[in-house]
């Protein structure tokens, strides 16, 4: 069977209905196929005439939705074809003056007054347009010498250094409009006099110029492109090397918005390629972008420049240096890059060494160096690839190894802790091949407080793996069990996180051993009284680490879901941007909730074990049920809602997988649903649903399935989000996700939709049918019951009726379905078919009807389409036999729905009719028209069973006699 080819004035005519009722995008989606085969045919006088419509009533579109560029483009594209046509002109005029493009307005709507008729309809209204367009272009014109003079009294306020900040700050809001942006740059082409407070000392003027020049080049090459070629880097480099705690992150902000602006990343990021294949630039970009990353590593070596400047460097090379998604520079940064920084984390800033000036640090830097380091490594390619960037970093320990005094020893372990954060396989291969854990427990062993701080961190993050902690800690517990009661606090806290992995190497198993000095408990208070008293950032991010090892044990899990100081430290340390400290926060909120991935082993394999006394893994009380879903309530008292939303924001894909787990925990708990919406959980959830790993998005869409279950979906997920949650939701339709997960996925779009025609369309543009029908064969009651209930919703779809007209056995499974034992599923199959059956007016009222031929030719069609699923219902064998069951049985609402499906049949015409007749549904219609107990049946079915006989009079089936009708 071929589909139909519209021609393009029908096509044109489907788009003009559909912009009669407001549906501009259909409308659009009509003229462009329209256009597309007018573009094909010859070009006569009549496809000329079509053209200039189409185009025209497009642009009219594009207007409606605000789309002002396409709406010129088009109406231009009409004016080609018919130079004089009105409303093109009008329409182009229009969307010129909404896109502020004032002159070009005036030009059209001039053109279109001499043009036009006098004294006709649009004479009148093209004037009005044209005053409307002069006053806003004198408008625009006396604004404009407003603001270049509020300019020029701003800059003129700087340079007398009369009340310079708030001058400063006026012209920050004015760079803010595209507008304000222009006219200070029209006011200062060159850039002479910004140059000029560029250059000043006087912090105030520098650092309120920085701001205003990152607005400046914010989403604009243009502008981007003047000022760095007028400014140039090194005044950037400058602010970035200062001390000042705002100066250097204004400036780094200018960079960035420079940077994001040069390369178009905004738009370039949306353009969906592979994560090895880099951006096109070109060549001015790509010497732009060298220049700056050649400045920026510069900076981070330069022992003048300060902590604060060198971790913004480093942040920027983190946002910029990849090629996924960055300016593709891992290649040139690993030999240029690598060993520079590198220097930095040698740098231990309390080692005496008279011989080394050291690198000004933060207590961040070293992260921001592993940040570095990890983007790069995981950015290469192929095994060639990290081979080099291993060998850049094992050569640069040798060098130091090479040396071998304290210094030396200091610095190798320093640069290992930062390896063992950032590219960890890098760190242990090093860890192995240097022989590098005897020199750890070495230091770790002595009496000097920098180098037992510098080893023990070192130890402690070589455990990061959880199966490496009992091998590598087990060497040293001695040292740490001492270490721990150290008068150093850094130590202290150190000591106690490689204890807690040590504690928490069994995991979960509570029939493994733990640390003779003391249990999981006493290590739990220790971090927390760390995590709630330290004002310090690494002091609380260490216990944090801690505590997300020690929470695999239950007991602790207990005594922090109590702590609410603990648990209000925990959620505060979430506003910072450190990935590895949120991993580690995140990791904690999975312990508490015991949304982690349990492996049951096989009961079999348990017996076998048990028979050859093997140690077999047991599983604490209090990580039961009622025990964590009480913790759970915790926690969203205690206020982890807001925590999670602002967590999701986070781009590290581990983390935000975390975060998708505990939201699903929580949702199990159905009282808990309505607080995640009201916090804005539905709303965060969406994006974890749809990018991510593949775990964390099936978390997310199950978490929001559940949701969609119980809420309406109108409350949780408003407006556009709600067609965007039926692409994830659809994807758990696969067989070879779980049972759960599958009757979720058709729960939720059973509810979705019951919404609205826009939903169910989307469901079946997301080939929505096909996955649910798949599971209405399925063996397991409830999944086909689901199945069939979601399939009820969407036969209310005009589309979905030709699934069933079509020559299948759609109708007759949906039969045969109204014959099982489960009521639930007859009642949603008998649903289904009802709705499918059901014409929902009088036939005879619609011949009467005076209706155009479009509407008529519908109607008919639909009045086929009824006939088709009533005789392919009568087609089935076993009908008369299942609905006979049906229409006398017990369950009054079974049996309306039956007999609604019989009604439907029967009227549809006189042949279905006789079919019925003929069966012995009759002899039950007949009784149930004439039984006077109400308890046997009720009124509402009785209506039905005697509109089906007085039909079957009408048509002359059966005949009246005396005493009762047959």
């Amino acid at each position: 069977m071929t589909a139909t080819v519209l021609k393009p004035e029908e096509l044109r005519e489907q788009g003009n209905q559909a912009f009669k009722q407001g549906k501009y995008q259909e409308a659009i989606d009509r003229y462009t196929e329209a256009l597309t085969i007018l573009l094909e045919l010859p070009l006569s006088e009549t496809a000329k005439n079509d053209l200039t419509k189409c185009y025209s009533n497009r642009s009219q579109c594009y207007i409606n939705l605000n789309q002002y560029e396409d709406a010129i483009e088009d109406a231009t594209r009409a004016l080609e074809y018919t130079p004089a046509d009105q409303k093109s002109l009008y329409r182009r005029a229009n969307a010129f003056e909404r896109s502020g493009k004032l002159n070009e307005a005036i030009s059209d709507a001039q053109r279109l007054i001499s043009i036009a008729p006098k004294n006709g309809s649009g004479d009148e209204q093209t004037n009005l347009l044209l005053r409307k367009l002069r006053e806003n272009a004198q408008s625009k014109h006396t604004q404009q010498t407003q603001l270049t003079s509020q300019i020029q009294q701003m800059f003129k306020a700087v340079r007398s250094n009369t009340n310079p900040e708030a001058a400063l700050n006026n012209l920050l809001v004015i760079s803010r409009e595209d507008a304000g942006a222009e006219g200070i740059l029209n006011f200062d082409p060159e850039l002479k006099l910004i140059i000029e407070f560029m250059q000043q000392t006087e912090r105030i003027i520098l650092l309120g110029t920085t701001r205003v020049l990152a607005s400046l080049v914010k989403n604009s090459y243009k502008r981007a492109e003047l000022i760095y070629l007028k400014l140039g880097l090194p005044s950037i480099a400058r602010c970035l090397a200062m001390s000042d705690a705002d100066i250097p992150a204004s400036a780094a902000v200018l960079l960035h918005n420079m940077i994001m602006s040069m390369c178009d990343l905004e738009n370039r990021r949306k353009i969906r390629k592979p994560t090895n294949v880099p951006f096109n630039f070109d060549q001015s970009v790509i010497e732009f972008i060298n220049n700056t990353f050649r400045m920026l590593i510069g900076l981070i070596d330069d022992k003048t420049c300060s902590g604060i400047g060198r971790d913004c460097c480093l942040d920027l090379v983190v946002k910029f240096v990849d090629r996924a998604n960055g300016c593709n520079w891992v290649n040139k940064f690993v030999v240029s890059g690598v060993p520079k920084v590198l220097r930095v984390a040698s740098t231990v800033p309390d080692l005496t060494d008279n011989d080394i000036k050291p690198y000004p640090i933060t207590e961040q830097t070293k992260m921001h160096v592993s940040c570095v380091l990890s983007v790069v490594y995981h950015d290469l390619c192929s095994d060639q690839e990290r081979e080099e960037f291993n060998t850049e970093c094992m050569e640069f320990i040798k060098a130091l190894r090479a040396k071998d005094d304290v210094q030396s020893r200091v610095r190798t372990i320093s640069v290992l802790a930062v390896l063992l954060q950032g590219p960890f396989d890098t760190g242990n291969t090093i860890l192995g091949s240097q022989n590098l854990v005897d020199l750890m427990i070495q230091m770790a062993g002595s009496d000097d407080v920098v180098q037992q701080r510098i080893a023990v961190e070192a130890i402690v993050l070589s455990a990061s793996k959880k199966d490496k902690a009992a091998g590598i800690l087990s060497q040293g517990a001695d040292i740490l069990k001492n270490l721990y009661q150290s008068a150093n606090e850094d130590i202290q806290v150190l000591a106690l996180v490689g204890l807690s992995k040590i504690a928490s190497s069994k995991g979960t198993d509570v029939s493994g051993s733990i640390v003779a000095e003391g249990s999981c408990q006493t290590l739990g208070r220790a971090c927390c009284k760390f995590l709630t008293t330290s004002d310090r950032f690494d002091i609380r991010r260490w216990s944090a680490d801690g505590l997300a090892y020690l929470t695999l044990d239950a007991d602790v899990k207990e005594d922090l879901a109590d702590n609410s100081l603990a648990l209000k430290a925990l959620f505060s340390l979430c506003q910072c941007q450190d990935a590895h400290v949120l991993y580690s926060l995140t990791t904690i909120f999975v312990n508490l909730t015991n949304t982690y991935d349990v492996h049951k082993p096989d009961k079999e394999m348990t017996e076998l074990a048990t028979y050859a006394k093997q140690h077999i893994p047991k599983e604490h009380l209090k990580d039961e049920k009622s025990f964590f879903d009480e913790r759970r309530r915790k926690l969203v008292e205690a206020g982890v809602i807001p925590v999670l939303v602002q967590l999701c924001k986070h781009k590290s894909e581990n983390c935000r997988e975390q975060i998708a787990r505990v939201f699903l925990g929580l949702c199990e708990n159905e009282k808990h649903r309505g607080v995640i919406v009201a916090g804005g959980g539905a709303k965060a959830l969406l994006p974890l649903a749809l990018e991510g790993t593949p775990t964390g998005i099936t978390k997310a869409t199950q978490a929001l399935a559940k949701i969609c279950i119980t809420t309406n979906p109108e409350i949780a997920f408003p407006g556009q989000r709600m067609l965007e949650l039926v692409r994830p939701i659809i994807k758990l339709l696969k067989p070879d996700r779980t049972a759960l997960e599958n009757f979720e996925a058709l729960l939720a779009l059973t509810n979705l939709a019951s919404i609205g025609e826009s939903i169910r369309r989307r469901i079946l543009k997301e080939d929505g049918f096909s996955n649910v029908e798949q599971y209405m064969f399925e063996e397991h009651p409830m999944l086909r019951r689901a199945a069939t209930e979601c399939m009820c919703n969407l036969v209310v779809q005009e589309e979905v009726v030709k699934y069933f007209t079509a020559e299948n056995d759609r109708i007759k499974l949906l039969v045969l379905l109204c014959g099982e034992e489960d009521e639930s599923l007859i009642r949603a199959a008998l649903g289904t078919l009802a709705v499918l059956s059901s014409l929902q007016a009088d036939i005879e009222c619609i011949k009467d009807l005076n209706l155009e031929d479009g509407e008529r030719q519908r109607l008919n069609n639909l009045i086929n389409e009824n006939r088709i699923i009533c005789r392919k219902i009568l087609d089935v064998q076993s009908f008369a036999e299942i609905f006979k069951h049906l229409c006398a049985c017990n369950n009054a609402d079974l049996q309306f729905r039956a007999l609604y499906i019989v009604r439907n049949i029967v009227q549809a015409n006189k042949d279905l009719a006789t079919r019925v007749v003929e069966t012995d549904l009759m002899d039950i219609l007949f009784a149930m028209k004439e039984i006077k107990d109400e308890t046997l049946v009720n009124e509402k079915n009785q209506k039905l069973a005697s509109d089906i006989v007085q039909l079957c009079l009408k048509y002359g089936l059966i005949q009246r006699n005396k005493d009762q009708t047959k």
